[in-house]
């Protein structure tokens, strides 16, 4: 593909993630099902009693969570395709990184809706499998946080708005993942909704990029690939 052809692909990718990840936000504030309720350990009553509170809101967030992944995955592969077409570093690392995060989302959906087939049947779930859902969740969003680091190193730095997108990738995603797991768990919820708030200020500054982003570079992609 061509550089042109990269760019425009990455941004109809943004704005298809967009917004389904604004579906995501919809769909919580109507059921009052959330997925980061899921994604943290509660005693196994309790988190079952979470998960049967809004059941179909539940199965609804994890089926719009499945596409979401589907086209984040598919737009940071065109950006580092187009990334990479213009000789910048770390591509493949980064994608390799989000390519492990998109498995883990996967892995993360399918485990807590096994969890609410085993709340509906009125089957315990064991507090080892709850425990270990914590730490996939936790290790998806680590990966996450190298990922787009990585992918912020690799944004040519030539005028502010790729600046912006630069700083937002490294500094941002750095300062979040210390406030993350460094802030007090009073802060979770205020913290998991601020989360989506900066997916779609990233992709908003991403666009805005790429609508500008040179199309002068020698491509290293072959046509049809």
């Amino acid at each position: 593909m061509t550089l042109p052809a990269l760019r425009r692909l990455s941004i109809s990718l943004a704005l298809g993630t967009s917004g389904v990840l604004l579906a995501m936000v919809i769909a919580s504030l109507v059921t009052g099902a959330t997925q980061e309720t899921h994604e943290h350990f509660h005693p196994p009553a309790e988190y079952a009693t979470n998960l049967l509170a809004h059941p179909a809101g539940v199965r609804l967030v994890f089926a719009l969570d499945i596409a979401f992944l589907a086209l984040y995955t598919g737009f940071f592969a065109a950006l580092a395709a187009y990334l990479h077409a213009v000789g910048r570093p770390f591509t493949r690392l980064a994608l390799g990184a989000l390519l492990a995060v998109s498995f883990l989302d996967i892995v993360e959906d399918h485990n807590i809706l096994s969890f609410l087939s085993l709340a509906e049947a009125g089957q315990p779930i064991d507090v080892s499998d709850i425990r270990l859902q914590e730490v996939i969740s936790s290790t998806k969003f680590s990966i996450s946080y190298v990922s787009l680091f990585l992918f912020g190193i690799a944004i040519p730095r030539t005028d502010p708005i790729s600046w912006t997108l630069s700083l937002f990738l490294t500094v941002g995603t750095l300062f979040t993942a210390v406030l993350g797991y460094g802030a007090p768990p009073a802060w979770r919820d205020s913290l998991d909704n601020g989360r989506w708030v900066g997916f779609l200020v990233g992709f908003v500054i991403a666009i805005l990029w790429l609508r500008k982003a040179p199309d002068d570079a020698p491509s290293r992609i072959e046509a049809g690939n």
